[in-house]
């Protein structure tokens, strides 16, 4: 998403491109607007009985994959986003090698444990920094987890996966030194776009360790018809988002346990969730399944109310069908939405007011229309009014600038770590 825009200005004349980033550094730093957090809170959170999100357990394993592995494939066979991620590598004189990055490689194992399966590899580290890379996959309660030996190489040296949901994760921390502490970013469609990169960038000088989530690896097709099947269709779209709502959670907790294994100072250290876009919807949740272990979250152009954001946010626009695959009038979707936002559920409508008062900072962009800016003042009203700083521009003009922000947002966290 972000990378479309930023190559729109780098097609500009040069001296145009700079007038414009000029322009646009102008705007935000003159016209960003702070909002203190209210003095309390306006709505307490509920208790809520969700059913348990269910994924098969694995018993807590270990094991190395190297010397001789050549190829990690997992897929996720999906009807709304299937997915493919494949891990290659290339033997070069006794050492291994990523094919695409050609960066050597010093580790690739296979860990399992009560939240699912998790394929990692740790690069060499180059000045000074270890950056990491895993694919997490999981399996239903009502299919057929394979065994351990089946999630082991063949005698290729492949592994092969097929599974019902999966995570891609990137780490980086610095080596000989204690981190300040793990900052987990969910990020938006499509992966580690460039906000990611560049707020990570600017956590890992900071001496955080930092996980980039994937919450989407493939972003889902513009006007998709979405059918809800089942006699009642607000209950069928609520099933879709929680199976997503239960992956993060269920990924985020191997990946934070895979990441106090590899250093353990994290375990004592301060946990801070940051949502971007996508990534944003989900958090509300994750942090509701970690409650006291969070020190602070931080939501960038969130939302609240899927049923709303997924039918008119501009990347995705979809359409609700019944079984039969006709489309709802608006009126019965005026309807359906009523009875979404009375059955309560993962979404961060009802999650919200479970968010830390003081140490939730909620970033939006005034006229964003891929989240829509309406639904991101729901976010924030639900949430208690935290802290929030709006930027005026749309979603892509946020991202686009995010190189100013980071700074920002890291100080924040730090003021409200330390």
């Amino acid at each position: 998403m972000v990378a479309h825009d930023a190559s729109v200005t780098l097609m500009m004349h040069p001296m145009k491109a700079v007038l414009v980033i000029c322009v646009l550094s102008f705007c935000v730093n003159c016209s960003m607007e702070r909002v203190p957090a209210s003095v309390q809170k306006t709505a307490s959170l509920p208790k809520y009985d969700f059913s348990s999100c269910k994924f098969h357990t694995f018993s807590i394993t270990n094991t190395s994959l190297l010397p001789n592995i050549r190829l990690i494939d997992c897929e996720v066979e999906h009807e709304l986003v299937p997915e493919t991620v494949e891990f290659e590598f290339t033997h070069k004189s006794g050492e291994l090698f990523g094919k695409q990055t050609r960066k050597r490689i010093e580790d690739v194992n296979l860990e399992t444990n009560e939240f699912g399966v998790l394929y990692y590899l740790n690069y060499a580290p180059e000045y000074g920094v270890q950056d990491s890379l895993g694919r997490w996959c999981c399996w239903n309660i009502d299919t057929k987890a394979p065994t351990h030996d089946q999630l082991m190489p063949d005698e290729l040296q492949m592994v092969h996966i097929d599974s019902d949901g999966g995570m891609v994760y990137r780490a980086s921390w610095n080596i000989d030194i204690e981190p300040r502490g793990l900052a987990m970013i969910l990020c938006g469609l499509g992966g580690m776009q460039h906000s990611s990169r560049t707020l990570g960038s600017e956590l890992l000088q900071d001496n955080w360790a930092v996980v980039y989530l994937y919450t989407v690896l493939n972003v889902p097709k513009y006007r998709m018809k979405v059918k809800l099947m089942g006699e009642n269709p607000v209950d069928a779209a609520i099933e879709i988002f929680d199976k997503k709502y239960c992956q993060v959670i269920a990924a985020s907790k191997a990946i934070r346990t895979r990441m106090e294994h590899q250093l353990p100072s994290l375990q004592n250290a301060p946990l801070a969730l940051i949502g971007i876009s996508a990534g944003a919807l989900n958090t509300p949740a994750l942090y509701h399944e970690l409650q006291d272990e969070v020190d602070v979250v931080i939501l960038v152009a969130g939302g609240a109310n899927m049923f709303d954001i997924v039918q008119d946010g501009a990347f995705t626009n979809w359409k609700f069908t019944d079984y039969e695959g006709d489309t709802f009038s608006p009126k019965e979707l005026q309807r359906m939405n009523n009875t979404f936002l009375n059955t309560p559920s993962r979404d961060a409508y009802f999650l919200a007011p479970g968010l830390p008062h003081d140490k939730t900072l909620i970033i939006h962009a005034k006229w964003d229309a891929v989240v829509p800016a309406e639904n991101g003042d729901i976010l924030w009203e639900r949430a208690g009014k935290p802290e929030r700083w709006v930027y005026p521009s749309g979603h892509l003009g946020l991202f686009m600038t995010f190189d100013w922000h980071s700074p920002d947002i890291v100080q924040w966290l730090d003021d409200h770590t330390n």
